[in-house]
């Protein structure tokens, strides 16, 4: 997508983490060298992780590409934390991976190229809605203009996925301050719980009702409950991250419920030795009855949800879900995902 763009290039992203010799290097080079062929290149990061962005903007401004650091805590709550870029506002990559040489080796992650003009759009017009935030506009103001064409669940768009038909929608958070007519993504990810008949499988790094000294948020907990009261097989799948100290107690509640499989993912560490903020779980997807998937760029929690900016793709149709529910399956019965114990207390991990 980066060496083929001949236009413009827009990158939202939470951060930049590149090291010498990594796998990220190649693909600065390429943003780089698309600057210098005379592609429009622009990066949008967020202020919170500048001191670890800030060591690869150099080279990229050198090279003619333009940035702008987002204050989204400032101006919304929380954080800037979705991870897309668009290529000649025709094409969209989006998904669980941040800019991040790790991301691309050594974390598990999940995300979707996505070939459509009108999904190019909707990403676009976010991104210059956050580009105008970070220099100072007025957040309400700003997303209070209605989006025309916007891909969403009344007006889906269509496309093909490993030779099969499916048809797909955008959402995006936090709610309130998308642009006027886009899907809100909770609302979205809440109606495929709720609309379940049989499964739901879904993998996420973190889970929580609160965060950060917010007040309890149950709207998730509570479809997934739900959906399993009524019959529904639920399972579900976070990382070794969320475990230890009180953050664990929402996973084991959930670990308690009738019809509610959990499992922790407890990816071991790299024959070299500890990477720091590495090996781990950081896919985020759901599937509901093997037919309609949810991938997104926010975990599970009310801070992401209701004040940080998330994107997410929801798909209808057995591709997609067929494919994805094939890499649950893989960690699922793999051997590093152990159910939760909820009598067992759990040790914090070491990340950093």
């Amino acid at each position: 997508m980066i060496n083929s763009a001949a236009k413009t290039l827009e990158f939202e992203q939470f951060y930049i983490a590149d090291r010498e010799g990594e796998a990220l290097e190649p693909v600065l080079k390429a943003v780089a060298a698309a600057a210098g062929r005379g592609v429009k290149v622009r990066f949008l990061l967020d202020s919170v992780m500048m001191k670890e962005s800030s060591k690869a903007l150099p080279a990229l401004e050198k090279a003619g590409v333009k940035s702008r650091v987002i204050n989204f805590k400032k101006a919304v709550g929380g954080v800037q934390h979705s991870k897309f870029f668009v290529a000649d506002g025709k094409e969209v990559f989006v998904g669980s991976q941040n800019f991040d040489w790790r991301s691309l080796v050594q974390i598990h992650e999940v995300g979707l190229r996505i070939k459509s003009a009108r999904a190019a759009a909707d990403f676009r017009r976010l991104f210059e809605d956050d580009w105008k935030l970070a220099g100072g506009a007025e957040p309400k103001k700003l997303f209070s203009k209605k989006a025309k064409g916007a891909v969403t669940s009344a007006s889906p768009e269509t496309a093909l996925l490993n030779g099969s038909t499916v048809t797909y929608s955008l959402a995006f958070s936090p709610a309130g301050y998308i642009p006027k007519g886009f899907d809100a993504e909770i609302d979205q990810l809440l109606a495929i719980i709720r609309a379940a008949e049989k499964t739901v499988r879904g993998q996420v790094m973190t889970y929580s009702l609160s965060e950060y000294g917010s007040k309890r948020w149950a709207e998730l907990d509570s479809a997934f409950r739900l959906a399993a009261a009524r019959g529904v097989k639920v399972e579900l799948v976070f990382a070794d991250w969320g475990m230890g100290g009180k953050g664990d107690r929402d996973i084991k509640a959930l670990a308690k419920t009738d019809n509610i499989g959990v499992k922790i993912s407890v990816i071991p560490q790299h024959t070299a030795g500890f990477i720091p903020f590495a090996r781990v779980e950081h896919c985020k997807y759901l599937t509901v009855d093997g037919e309609f998937s949810f991938v997104s760029t926010s975990n599970w929690g009310p801070g992401y949800f209701l004040n940080t900016r998330g994107a997410a793709v929801i798909i209808t149709g057995a591709a997609a879900a067929g494919a994805l529910e094939d890499i649950f399956s893989r960690v699922w019965n793999g051997p590093y995902a152990q159910p939760v114990d909820p009598l067992k207390k759990y040790e914090p991990v070491k990340k950093g």
